[in-house]
């Protein structure tokens, strides 16, 4: 099966930072603002421009109840919608972001064993799922470990991630050997564990990050060479300022299904590399910014609205530096929503004069949006047209009224 990219989900954008979960601490919030996020779901952690883990799973993952500080345990959410997740890490944070998928055929490396430790006695509990007590027996057992679950001898279910490791003292960061102790694996158990079973820890490799994303480009048109390659023109949306499309990177094609409230993005192709670039009709090396561009893809299975993200893995050897960029157009700075006038509100997609008067009047009744999501699902915008609010729309802190009522998920 081919890679499928099934949700998002950012943190820094949920109305609360994190919750407390008795036993296990504080869990992040984030909010789902691409797809649906489903508990289990494989996982890879993006910050900035680096993918830093990849193989993480959605073991725990819970919503604030209505009404209440009290929490429940969730199986699904929907676009913008609130949670708050455990995936074997303590450090995200504003900015990162979980990139959600699935994939049957591409897995970690298990042919390397750190340690293996003695199911004594698995239990469940309805928030936080299925905990073992363990022994190590030899090697070494860490929070966040990768692991699998061993019986008879032979593997079972799926890779796991230690979302917590607990000693008769509290929280561990890693299993002294000879001791007991127990292992938060969540939901992400495919087979229930038993008594008698293996508990691995897989080793990984080191690194600082796994690859870096270059940028991506949405195709919006394609000219078939007849020699097994094509040109694409792509365009590079406003506010992805950063992105880079230089000749022999390497890229994936994605192909987007479905709406913003359940969108899918299945990876065509992978380690295809960049022919070729120009702007304006002029032949270049590399090319930054925003804006309209033509790609030369070693590829004829290309389609408009499909996505070239180009990427460079932590092994890949280093290009040539690029020439420097000459007279790139200056950025265009974001509409504020809670501060623009009727004009520039007009300048964003899909804001007829009837969607500007509403939200001049919406604005001045309720002082502002909480961010542009917001905005776009009260002046009655299309999913997609909110998507394309991103980067080019902000939302200032503005003071907001108490209502005891939060947002439902849509």
């Amino acid at each position: 099966m081919t890679e499928v990219r099934v949700g998002l989900i950012e943190f820094g954008k949920a109305l609360n930072a994190s919750v407390t979960l008795p036993g296990l601490g504080e869990l992040p919030g984030g909010q789902v603002s691409a797809g649906r996020a489903a508990r289990g779901a494989r996982a890879r952690l993006k910050r900035a421009d680096r993918i830093l883990a990849d193989n993480l799973r959605l073991g725990i993952m819970v919503r604030k109840k209505f009404f209440s500080s009290d929490v429940e345990p969730v199986t699904d959410a929907g676009f913008l919608k609130d949670v708050f997740v455990a995936v074997g890490r303590t450090d995200l944070g504003p900015g990162d972001a979980l990139e959600l998928y699935t994939d049957d055929t591409v897995g970690p490396d298990t042919s390397r064993f750190l340690g293996t430790a003695a199911v004594l006695a698995p239990a469940y509990d309805q928030l936080t799922g299925f905990h073992v007590q363990v022994r190590l027996e030899r090697g070494v057992l860490r929070f966040g470990a990768l692991t699998g679950l061993f019986r008879g001898g032979r593997p079972v279910g799926q890779p796991m991630r230690v979302l917590g490791l607990f000693g008769p003292a509290g929280p561990l960061p890693e299993l002294p050997a000879g001791q007991p102790g127990t292992v938060l694996l969540g939901f992400q158990c495919d087979v229930p564990p038993m008594a008698g079973d293996a508990l691995t820890a897989y080793e990984e490799p080191s690194h600082d990050h796994l690859e870096r994303r270059e940028g991506t480009a949405h195709v919006h048109g394609v000219t078939d060479l007849g020699n097994g390659s094509v040109v694409a023109a792509v365009e590079v949306p406003d506010g992805r300022t950063n992105n880079l499309l230089t000749v022999g990177t390497r890229a994936r094609l994605l192909r987007p299904v479905g709406t913003t409230f359940n969108e899918r993005s299945t990876v065509i192709a992978t380690d295809l590399r960049i022919l070729s670039v120009a702007r304006g009709g002029v032949a270049m090396r590399t090319a930054a910014g925003t804006g309209v561009f033509t790609l030369g893809l070693a590829t004829r299975d290309v389609r408009q609205n499909d996505i070239v993200e180009t990427y460079v893995p932590v092994d890949a050897p280093v290009l040539a530096p690029p020439p420097a960029v000459v007279s790139a157009p200056p950025p265009v700075p974001p509409v504020d929503v809670n501060a623009a006038a009727g004009p520039e509100l007009a300048r964003l997609q899909g804001m007829t004069p009837e969607r500007v008067n509403q939200a001049l009047e919406l604005r001045r009744r309720q002082g502002g949006f909480p961010d542009v999501e917001a905005f776009g699902v009260a002046v009655g915008l299309q999913p997609h047209e909110i998507v394309r609010l991103r980067g080019r729309a902000t939302a200032s802190q503005v003071p907001q009224r108490e209502t005891g009522v939060r947002q439902l998920d849509i």
